[in-house]
């Protein structure tokens, strides 16, 4: 049978199957919540052997090399859509933990199998296609892996499909700090989450916010945007930034000044974000907790802008459920924030009524 991959802009994932997600409020554990302790002592390594070798020696010597750009030609002839599939997923997310990639096999049980997906990332590896990590965290008693593109990974989907889409340069691991691959497993979070409400429309993983002026030489980038109904019939453009707990403040005063530039002072909401369905653009800061999310409201003074801003909050969704994690800037709460409870992203009354 012809494999058809999930399809971005249609919402093909049924939460009463989904086993990871409570399906009351959106309760669900987040591989990429930290503490700040944890994020400060957080280390992560390259992982070299493949299954089978006990010298690294002899796994790297296994691990396929590339000589000339025609070797791309051999090797895309040796990997099926499926495995396509799983070297585009962890391109676009740019580090991927496995659990996360067991949760999008279970997303889509008609399509993937963790059978498969094991023997997907297994040949992907021994192509030179993508690097494995390693890293620890003290409730789990042995290492959690990770993978990345590799350099060739990178050149191998430039090669082939840079029509699709941009990818993050996997050298770049070599210059930022060790802590942003939990960004970028937040990012898998929100996506695995919201892609599984009755509410999600589509999504994209890159937006380019651009250039503001000379002093700010690095476009800004959002890595996640996804189109939801956040209100019936309304479809908003959730355009995400994650936090870290050790962010420098002056990452999201760019972000800010960037966006009030994009949404002219808040009187154009509607420009396009890639093609995402949405008829207003929102945008949206992801945060491990909520002091940080107050922390940040504060900062930043988002009351005084005029255009939407809502924060997510990673613990909250652990602990209550995405139905309570979402909140606003608000002059009329002691700690600056508003919590919103939006029971529809699960849509409750029409599950009970489909209960009987």
């Amino acid at each position: 049978m012809y494999f058809k991959p999930p399809e971005d802009s249609i919402p093909t994932t049924n939460l009463d199957k989904n086993p990871f997600i409570d399906t009351n409020n959106g309760k669900l554990f987040l591989p990429s919540l930290f503490t700040k302790g944890e994020e400060e002592k957080f280390e992560i390594h390259r992982n070299f052997m493949q299954e089978g070798f006990v010298r690294i020696q002899d796994s790297v010597a296994h691990i396929y090399s590339y000589e000339i750009a025609d070797d791309f030609n051999y090797v895309i002839c040796q990997l099926n859509d499926e495995d396509l599939y799983w070297l585009k997923f962890i391109g676009r997310f740019k580090s991927v933990q496995k659990l996360q990639i067991y949760r999008q096999t279970i997303l889509y049980p008609d399509i993937f199998t963790r059978s498969k997906v094991e023997k997907s990332l297994k040949k992907l590896f021994r192509y030179g296609l993508i690097w494995q990590w390693d890293f620890n965290r003290d409730f789990l008693e042995k290492t959690v892996k990770v993978f990345t593109l590799s350099v060739n990974g990178f050149r191998f989907l430039e090669y082939f499909f840079s029509s699709e889409r941009r990818y993050f340069q996997p050298q770049n691991y070599f210059t930022i700090k060790s802590i942003y691959h939990i960004r970028f497993w937040e990012t898998v979070d929100i996506y695995q989450l919201l892609l599984s409400l009755p509410i999600y429309k589509g999504f994209e993983t890159f937006f380019n916010l651009g250039r503001v002026d000379e002093n700010m030489k690095k476009n800004m980038t959002s890595p996640l945007q996804i189109a939801i109904e956040l209100v019936p019939n309304q479809i908003k453009n959730l355009v995400f930034f994650p936090a870290l707990q050790s962010d420098s403040i002056d990452y999201y005063k760019d972000v800010m000044i960037r966006w009030n530039k994009f949404t002219e002072n808040g009187s154009d909401l509607t420009k396009p974000i890639n093609k995402l369905s949405g008829n207003q653009n929102i945008l949206v800061f992801y945060t491990p907790t909520v002091k940080l999310a107050s922390q940040l409201n504060v900062q930043l003074s988002l009351a005084k802008f005029r255009f939407p801003i809502l924060l997510l909050v990673g613990s909250v969704i652990q602990k209550d459920g995405i139905v309570n994690a979402f909140y606003l800037s608000s002059d009329d709460s002691s700690s600056g924030l508003e919590q919103i409870i939006l029971p529809n992203l699960i849509d409750t009354k029409g599950k009970k009524e489909n209960d009987g």
